[in-house]
């Protein structure tokens, strides 16, 4: 399958990092399926992917079964990423469950850049929802944000 979902059967090395609450778990397997659709059906997906510092694509990242995606307790953002030992942690928080569907999936593939290297410092792993599909190119090249769009122009982290 590929990335794979905590239900309950990873321990995260992130002790805020844990198995995905029964009623987000529809909402995470969405994302992740839609993950994999836009992966399969916006070549410049990978394309950008592949430019990011670990020069991996979306769909070499999607289909990595070393790559858990977790709930991430008590924390209000949308999501973070770290990889330790070859094991890249994606923890997605209640902020991206709360806001719905979309906002899942424009965390998971936010989180996916920074385990292909983006730095937290710049805007490159947001800008990967514009090549995704989830933001505009006149957000990002004006500043101004959409509001029908996931996508925030300028957000660094």
């Amino acid at each position: 399958m590929g990335i794979q979902l905590n239900l309950g059967d990873h321990r995260s090395r992130n002790p805020d990092f844990i198995s995905i609450p029964r009623e987000n778990v529809a909402d995470a397997k969405w994302a992740r399926i839609q993950a994999i659709a836009i992966a399969n059906s916006r070549p410049s997906a990978n394309v950008y992917f592949r430019s990011l510092p670990g020069h991996r694509s979306l769909s070499s990242l999607l289909a990595d079964r070393s790559i858990w995606v977790n709930y991430w307790v008590g924390f209000t953002v949308e999501g973070g990423a770290f990889t330790l030992d070859g094991i890249s942690d994606i923890g997605l928080s209640y902020w991206a469950f709360r806001h719905g569907r979309r906002y899942v999936l424009s965390t998971l593939i936010h989180e996916l850049a920074h385990v292909d290297g983006a730095p937290d410092n710049t805007t490159q792993a947001e800008d990967a929802l514009v090549h995704c599909g989830l933001g505009t190119l006149a957000e990002m090249r004006t500043g101004i944000d959409d509001p029908s769009t996931p996508y925030i122009p300028g957000h660094h982290g």
